[in-house]
C-alpha cells in the first residue's frame, strides 16, 4: 500500500498537500464553529472565551485567523517545494508544520473521545489531518529530506508561532466580524415603501 502511495504521489506534490489538509480541515472548522462554540461558551478555556467578540459573527473572526494561518502555509509550501526542486532540504519550518498538524489532529480525536461526543474539526481531524501528516513524515524521512534535529526544532518554532497568529487573527477578527441581528430584528420584515 506504501509501495502505491510512494509511486503515485511525488514529493512535491506531497509538499503542496499540506495547504490542502490545512484548509480542508480548517474549513470544517469554519462551518461548523458558531454552532459549535455559543451553546459551550462557558465550558471553554477562560482564554477562548476572552478571544473572542461573543457579540459578533465567530465564524468571521475564527475564519480571519484561518486565513493568516493558512496564507504562512502556503508560503511554507512554496518555499519548501523550491527547496526539494533545487535539491535541498526540508527547513525545520516546514517539517513543523507538518508535525503541528498531527498534533492537532490527534488533539481533536482526543478531545471527541473523552466527551464521547462531536468536537469541532474532529472529522477531518481523523480522516485528512492525521493520516496526510503521519504519511508525509514517513515519507520525508524515507527521502532523506529532514534533518534530524529538524523535527523537534521545527516544533518549537511552529507551536508558538501558531498561537500568536492565532491571537492576532482573532483580534483582527473581532475588528472586521459583523455584530449578530438579534432574534427580535431576525424576525422583523423590512417593508417599508
Amino acid at each position: 500500500m506504501l509501495a502505491l502511495l510512494n509511486d503515485w504521489i511525488s514529493l512535491r506534490t506531497l509538499i503542496w498537500l499540506l495547504p490542502v489538509a490545512f484548509f480542508l480541515h480548517d474549513g470544517e472548522e469554519i462551518v461548523t464553529v458558531e454552532r459549535w462554540m455559543r451553546p459551550c461558551k462557558h465550558t471553554l478555556a477562560p482564554w477562548m472565551q476572552r478571544a473572542l467578540n461573543w457579540d459578533k459573527s465567530i465564524t468571521v473572526q475564527f475564519a480571519t485567523a484561518v486565513a493568516l494561518i493558512g496564507s504562512l502555509v502556503c508560503l511554507g509550501a512554496g518555499i519548501a517545494a523550491a527547496a526539494v526542486e533545487d535539491g535541498g532540504k526540508l527547513g525545520p519550518v516546514f517539517v513543523g508544520m507538518v508535525a503541528v498538524m498531527l498534533l492537532d489532529g490527534i488533539k481533536h480525536v482526543g478531545l471527541s473521545l473523552g466527551k464521547r461526543s462531536y468536537t469541532v474539526g474532529a472529522a477531518t481531524a481523523a480522516l485528512v489531518e492525521i493520516p496526510y501528516a503521519s504519511y508525509a513524515l514517513y515519507r520525508f524521512y524515507q527521502a532523506d529530506l529532514v534533518e534530524p534535529a529538524a523535527l523537534g526544532l521545527g516544533i518549537a518554532i511552529v507551536l508558538p508561532l501558531v498561537f500568536l497568529l492565532i491571537g492576532i487573527g482573532f483580534t483582527l477578527g473581532r475588528w472586521v466580524a459583523p455584530y449578530r441581528r438579534s432574534a427580535a430584528e431576525a424576525g422583523q420584515r423590512t417593508d417599508s415603501y
